[in-house]
């Protein structure tokens, strides 16, 4: 029985409602997170919040700090303070929660933390706030762009470890989201870089705003890559054209896709091999393989990386 939930409405027709869990390593309702992605995206969702330290004791809470051993994450608990937690441990709470749902109980799930480097398995359609931003990145440098990243935490500068990154240039420094200060000094580390990532959703839009003014240069939000990975995959219930207003070419060849190959094109932008995206599908690999040839030559690009570089620049105009 599940019990870690929050429920948040926007404003739509209840017969209309796109039902979306929002998974986090914290504890729920994450208003500093949730309602800026709804926002984004203007579309009308009944959105369901789950946390991996729902219903724990203080003391409970305490005992997942990291070991000396252990990699680490940041998270929020419902009072709004910060918490620094083992991250293989809460991975498993996680994983648990993840686990109890059935094929039809969500249109979506969203695993809002961008530092747990694993695959879940799920048996309904899901964006990994990670892997959307780890295959950004990875787009981004491909163009031989030197990338800066910033952690939110300091012992996170090292866990940057995306093999694929390893002959690409990636400067990364650290800071808290909503710390000007803090931030002001990561873009010292970070002068070399031609694009800047904040690698965390608790990063907000308005952190993203300072961090373009100061530095003069394009700025990539976990939460836009977040909302733009959740738009595809929950388009063909709504307009594209409208969503993408900023990005018109995006907008028309997305027209020309069908909803099944919306959700392959978004699930490929994450990086996930023909395998992974017809387990969560429920369609075979060969299948994929068919919709994801078609998606490259509806959108008109010769690699996943172009088309995740194309998707990118939708949610960041001027990037």
């Amino acid at each position: 029985m599940l019990d870690h939930s929050a429920t948040t409405v926007s404003s739509a027709e209840k017969s209309h409602l796109l039902r979306v869990a929002f998974l986090s390593v914290g504890q729920t309702p994450r208003m500093d997170v949730v309602p800026e992605i709804l926002a984004q995206l203007d579309l009308p969702i009944a959105a369901t919040e789950f946390g991996a330290l729902n219903g724990l004791s203080d003391r409970e809470i305490v005992e997942l700090a990291p070991s000396p051993s252990e990699y680490s994450l940041a998270t929020r608990l419902s009072d709004g303070s910060n918490v620094i937690v083992s991250k293989p441990r809460v991975a498993e709470r996680l994983a648990g929660i993840l686990a109890q749902f059935g094929p039809s109980d969500f249109d979506l799930v969203v695993i809002l933390s961008t530092g747990l480097f694993r695959e879940f398995d799920s048996r309904c359609p899901t964006v990994n706030a990670q892997r959307a931003i780890e295959a950004g990145i990875l787009a981004l440098a491909a163009q031989g762009d030197a990338i800066g990243v910033v952690q939110p935490l300091a012992q996170q500068v090292q866990e940057v470890s995306i093999p694929a990154l390893a002959s690409y240039r990636v400067l990364v420094s650290h800071a808290s989201p909503g710390d000007r200060d803090a931030l002001a000094r990561a873009l010292v580390d970070l002068a070399e870089s031609e694009i800047i990532v904040l690698n965390s959703v608790g990063f907000s839009e308005a952190d993203r705003t300072m961090v373009a003014r100061a530095s003069g240069k394009p700025v990539v939000l976990a939460r836009r890559l977040v909302a733009g990975a959740m738009r595809l995959l929950l388009d063909g219930r709504k307009d594209v054209a409208r969503t993408y207003d900023t990005a018109p070419i995006l907008a028309e060849r997305l027209q020309r896709l069908t909803p099944r190959e919306r959700q392959v094109l978004s699930l490929a932008a994450e990086g996930l091999s023909n395998k992974a995206i017809g387990r969560q599908l429920g369609i075979s690999p060969k299948t994929v393989e068919i919709h994801r040839s078609k998606v490259m030559s509806k959108m008109e690009v010769a690699s996943t990386s172009a088309l995740i570089r194309l998707i990118v620049s939708a949610e960041h105009p001027g990037l």
